[in-house]
């Protein structure tokens, strides 16, 4: 595994609660890019991206407002997982899940570059 990603745990909402799926991906802060001239962040703070797009929507999954944690845990939900995260792994580490793009290419040249996009705040 390349040395620049690292683990992240994916929760996502299902009708049953919370499933939390443990993935390596990169995981990159672009709040400084992001402000605006005002000093107010619009956009997204994170850029995390999967390499394991077979796995998307067959082995873990995520949408719009799911949480992902910074790291390799195990907790357990039970109400106001933002709240519940942040409280023991700190805001830097606990994200909001706010867009996903798919980057998949029809060129095998390209198949390395195929990633999950996910923008946070």
């Amino acid at each position: 595994m390349n040395e620049w990603l690292e683990d992240i745990t994916i929760y996502h909402k299902n009708s049953n609660g919370w499933n939390a799926y443990n993935l390596k991906a990169s995981v990159r802060d672009t709040s400084i890019r992001n402000r605006t001239s005002t000093g107010k962040t619009d956009t997204d703070n994170v850029l995390i991206r999967i390499f394991d797009v077979d796995g998307y929507k067959v082995t873990y999954n995520v949408v719009k407002d799911d949480v992902i944690v910074r790291g390799n845990v195990s907790d357990g939900i039970i109400k106001a997982p933002m709240t519940e995260l942040r409280e023991k792994y700190g805001k830097d580490n606990v994200y909001l899940v706010k867009s996903i793009d798919k980057f998949i290419f029809d060129d095998k040249s390209n198949k390395d570059l195929q990633h999950i996009k996910i923008g946070a705040i």
